[in-house]
């Protein structure tokens, strides 16, 4: 064999072989597609998040270890070169990174490996020194960010690590504003008294006219920032009361509606943060006779004077009732139905879903209801008969109020879980509600015969619509929600789908119920206005409104429309509306 015959030989043994690096990277960046795909559930979303670098890390690994060809000591060196920069980023990056330095380091690592064998394919002399190169500016780089959460499609958002947060900012605003005074405040009218508004279905019946924002846009008359949460806000005669983060502190807080003001403000020594949706407590309290009702983000369960702030009574679930904490905190907004309130808890000894007299916080009644759930006991009537409708990991069930006693119980076929969304009556004896999170809706009818027997059916169900934690709302015979960040209409009599269109992230919504439109509040903080029509998407006008992620509810009392995030709050008036 000739010397120039021997070099090939010896050049295409030590070759690297590249088709498994390839194949790897194809396969990361397919699962990153379908875990932002929104026709795709959310459980099935995030598990391609998890499973896509999860193969990446173990073909990189067996590449390299197995299948690249490169010599012994390359190998080797190389495998502890990566070692040593996962070990030094994992000890030095920001505690929010956590997740994002497996989601995406990963994948980058196997990138910069390929790029760099391509490099230095025909000189290996070069090869760890470029490797090296190119490895190490990736893992440089995430002790210098931190992660202020994931928004609606697992991506992150992502800031300097040194850069005050949000909440920092609006910790330091507010130690320097003043705090208006309690005054005597006398409430008078409950216009929006708990989540989504008196029953829970996201309707403003304030008549404001048509609205028409070309001619007429929504004008601001204040903005202020506010504590991490998503819970929403509630109105009482003049009065917005919700729950925010302050620090260590979880607060139940009251500002005055015209100006947007600290009025009064009442804490708890507790923190939740999770690294997805972030800190904050996520239930919205709710009002009744005088009194505010407030479920935090750990179960603590507050009765609180409406006017000062001051304790009534409080409950800490956790510690009474060993409440599981679900992984993305308690989200139960508390019903007051019967001089009872109503939350979630999934403790044990039946305290699942759990009854406290409203004036006293002395247990009244519990029932069995277990597994991960973010949804609100709803109180509707049905043939006459008040009943409170919860969905847990069983299905549908119905209570008497007074008793905690089941009325009826339905487990629809494509029942899934966790449950987040509200029901939405359709009609006297129908009700749509979603499936699970993410997955899709399902019609149910209850009636009851002569005998006094309650009769349960599903009328349809399908996965045209698709809610994940935002709220859909019910219009002349038609649904308007969300399928994952894309909004649609369903008719409400077949489920057949009018038309899909318009993406406004995980976004909410209201109904403006006596003109027929619609406010959305997209993930970004943008007002829309859309005309509620089964015809076709009829947007008729987008305004930005608020910086930050907005998962949180709108409200509208009057001409006042009110919204905030995690970030800050606003207030504005709505235009005058005309009569066409």
């Amino acid at each position: 064999m000739s010397e120039t015959e021997y070099a090939k030989s010896v050049i295409s043994v030590t070759q690297p072989r590249l088709w498994p690096l390839v194949v790897s990277l194809l396969t990361q960046c397919v699962l990153f597609a379908l875990s932002i795909t929104p026709s795709i559930n959310n459980a099935m979303r995030f598990g391609f998040m998890l499973i896509g670098p999860a193969i990446g890390a173990l073909l990189l690994v067996v590449w390299l270890l197995g299948l690249s060809r490169l010599p012994r000591k390359q190998r080797l060196a190389a495998a502890a070169m990566i070692a040593a920069c996962v070990t030094v980023a994992a000890m030095t990056v920001h505690e929010s990174v956590g997740l994002s330095l497996f989601l995406y380091g990963v994948p980058l690592t196997t990138l910069a490996v390929l790029a760099a064998i391509v490099t230095t394919k025909a000189r290996p002399q070069i090869r760890l020194r470029t490797l090296a190169a190119f490895v190490v500016p990736v893992w440089a780089i995430f002790p210098f960010v931190r992660v202020d959460g994931y928004d609606g499609q697992y991506l992150p958002e992502l800031s300097f690590r040194g850069s005050l947060t949000a909440e920092e900012r609006m910790l330091a605003e507010q130690s320097v504003r003043s705090t208006a005074p309690e005054g005597i405040w006398q409430p008078v009218e409950e216009e929006w008294p708990e989540f989504r508004g008196s029953q829970r279905d996201g309707r403003a019946s304030f008549d404001s006219g048509v609205q028409d924002w070309d001619a007429s846009a929504p004008t601001e008359f204040w903005r202020h920032p506010i504590g991490p949460g998503w819970s929403s806000f509630i109105y009482v005669s003049g009065r917005l009361f919700t729950q925010e983060q302050r620090g260590d502190v979880e607060a139940v807080t009251c500002y005055d509606a015209t100006t947007g003001v600290l009025i009064w403000m009442h804490s708890d020594e507790q923190r939740f943060s999770d690294v997805v949706s972030g800190s904050g407590p996520r239930a919205t309290p709710t009002y009744a006779s005088g009194r505010i009702y407030a479920y935090g983000s750990k179960g603590i369960l507050n009765c609180l004077d409406a006017a000062t702030g001051s304790v009534v009574w409080q409950r800490d679930l956790m510690t009474e009732v060993n409440a599981k904490l679900p992984v993305w905190g308690f989200a139960s907004s508390p019903l007051v139905a019967n001089d009872l309130v109503i939350v979630y808890a999934d403790g044990d000894d039946n305290n699942g879903l759990v009854a406290y007299n409203s004036d006293t916080g002395e247990p009244a009644w519990r029932v069995t209801s277990g597994g991960m759930n973010f949804s609100s006991a709803q109180l509707v009537t049905i043939d006459n008969t008040p009943q409170i409708i919860f969905g847990d990991s069983n299905g549908l069930r119905a209570f008497a109020p007074p008793t905690g006693e089941e009325i009826w119980s339905f487990k629809p076929t494509e029942w899934r879980g966790p449950n987040v969304c509200q029901p939405q009556m359709v009609s006297s004896t129908d009700f749509v509600v979603p499936t699970g999170d993410g997955t899709g809706v399902v019609r149910v009818s209850v009636t009851r015969d002569q005998s006094g027997v309650w009769q349960v059916s599903e009328r349809w169900s399908n996965n045209r619509m698709k809610p994940s934690f935002n709220d859909f709302v019910f219009y002349g015979g038609h649904l308007y929600g969300f399928d994952q960040s894309i909004l649609v209409c369903l008719d409400a009599e077949t489920g057949e789908r009018r038309w899909k269109g318009g993406r406004y992230g995980f976004g909410q919504m209201l109904l403006l119920e006596s003109i027929g439109q619609i406010i959305v509040i997209s993930e970004t903080g943008e007002l829309v206005l859309i005309n509620a029509a089964p015809e076709r998407l009829d947007e008729r006008a987008r305004i930005p409104a608020i910086e930050g992620k907005t998962w949180n509810h709108p409200i509208v009392v009057g001409d006042r429309l009110f919204i905030r995030n995690g970030e800050e709050m606003a207030a504005f008036e709505l235009g005058s509306g005309n009569d066409q």
